[in-house]
């Protein structure tokens, strides 16, 4: 009986320690699976009305519960570890036991807190970017809500979200409050004269090219775009300087498209663009004191390696050659050689028309006119050669025969009137 009773007793204590054990564990990963309950209500995972429902009645939280969100996002940071070093820091100044979620979402940190005071939560944030700072010398930009009832986080998160966009536009670590910030999701209304920027350029102006450059820049970042949107117009604004380089050069800076796209900061895109900017006008400054800019020499070069092409045009050469504004391109044409883009290949045409015709080979007029890039249609030619030299190719033709007779080099057409 003695016996029974003793082994009876050690039942009792062993199962007496186990539920000890289920309740010190239990204890133990309670916080976390309330933390995880709450950050997939937030970020929207499985039935979301029915996670939260859960979650208010599991850990006996008040729906209404006012709440302030916090995001951190650290600038330059490489490890993750360093990011948790940044999350414990902020729990420490913020108390954890104001803290209803801490948690990480991608690059950045994602925290709840019962703290409402500004004045509070301020100072607490502060302190944990200084310690940051001087720890790790990363610049983290903090943005936190204004209060808001713990039901509402998932639209708050998705506000604040937006409103970390701003740090794309600032280098500098910052303390923002969320009625504070102001990013810009509508039309810019922004027309820039990409026109002139690439003329500076081209022509190897690099005192005017910095100064459209920055004066665009400071009306871009006065609109506070998202992003995506500014980048858009750096794309463009890229796109247009790399124009103005050699051909055999233009695959070369295209690569610098993923760095625009790439970038994380403002500041880092209006470097790069500035940069290459300048390196390109400085190739085309030597040139700047001949006739023709850059461009126009490719544009020149690339009439002369195609002139036999009936499809040479302005429009084909400009998008499909140079990619660049064919209405740009057919001024800036213009205004250095003094004649319009289509009369200019139709004197070159001709002048080569010429040649082949006192050269005496047997050509046939058709022949002739595919050579020259009229392709088979040898009876328009045939129009635009008379209208230029005053004869036909056949009389052209027999003058040159006679001047060759003559021992003459050269056709004089006065010298048969």
């Amino acid at each position: 009986m003695y016996k029974s009773d003793t082994i009876h007793s050690q039942e009792d204590n062993r199962c007496a320690g186990f539920e000890e054990l289920v309740i010190t564990q239990s204890e133990r990963v309670r916080p976390i699976i309330k933390e995880q309950f709450l950050r997939e209500y937030i970020l929207g995972i499985g039935d979301t009305y029915e996670v939260f429902r859960i979650y208010c009645k599991t850990f006996d939280v008040d729906a209404m519960l006012e709440t302030r969100m916090i995001l951190v996002r650290a600038s330059g940071m490489s490890d993750f570890e360093d990011l948790f070093f940044i999350k414990n820091t902020v729990e420490q100044y913020l108390g954890r036991e104001s803290i209803l979620l801490s948690t990480t979402i991608n690059d950045h940190l994602l925290i709840i807190t019962t703290l409402t005071d500004r004045a509070e939560i301020t100072r607490a944030l502060d302190k944990a970017r200084q310690t940051v700072k001087k720890c790790y010398d990363y610049n983290i930009m903090v943005v936190y809500s204004k209060t808001t009832s713990v039901s509402d986080v998932p639209s708050v998160y998705e506000r604040l979200k937006k409103c970390m966009g701003y740090s794309f536009y600032s280098d500098n670590d910052l303390t923002l409050y969320e009625n504070e910030i102001r990013i810009n999701e509508g039309e810019l209304g922004m027309h820039p004269d990409y026109c002139a920027l690439e003329h500076a350029v081209s022509g190897g102006d690099c005192s005017k090219f910095k100064t459209l450059l920055r004066s665009f820049f400071s009306a871009l970042e006065s609109k506070l775009p998202v992003p995506a949107v500014a980048k858009t117009y750096c794309l463009e604004m890229y796109v247009c300087i790399i124009r103005c380089c050699s051909v055999d050069k233009i695959e070369r800076y295209m690569k610098g498209l993923a760095s625009i796209q790439e970038a994380r900061t403002f500041t880092q895109i209006k470097e790069f663009i500035e940069e290459k900017g300048i390196e390109i006008a400085e190739l085309n400054a030597p040139a700047s004191h001949k006739i023709y800019s850059s461009l126009i020499r490719d544009t020149i070069k690339i009439i002369d390696e195609n002139i036999e092409n009936e499809n040479l045009s302005l429009r084909w050469l400009a998008g499909a050659i140079l990619y660049t504004n064919v209405d740009y391109l057919g001024k800036l044409f213009k205004k250095e050689t003094g004649k319009n883009f289509s009369h200019y290949v139709m004197e070159k045409r001709m002048e080569m028309a010429k040649a082949l015709i006192v050269e005496g080979k047997k050509d046939r007029i058709y022949e002739v006119a595919e050579k020259v890039g009229y392709g088979s249609n040898s009876q328009y030619f045939s129009q635009v050669f008379k209208k230029y030299t005053g004869v036909s190719p056949l009389e052209y033709k027999e003058f040159a025969r006679l001047a060759r007779e003559n021992g003459k080099k050269t056709v004089k057409l006065d010298n048969y009137n």
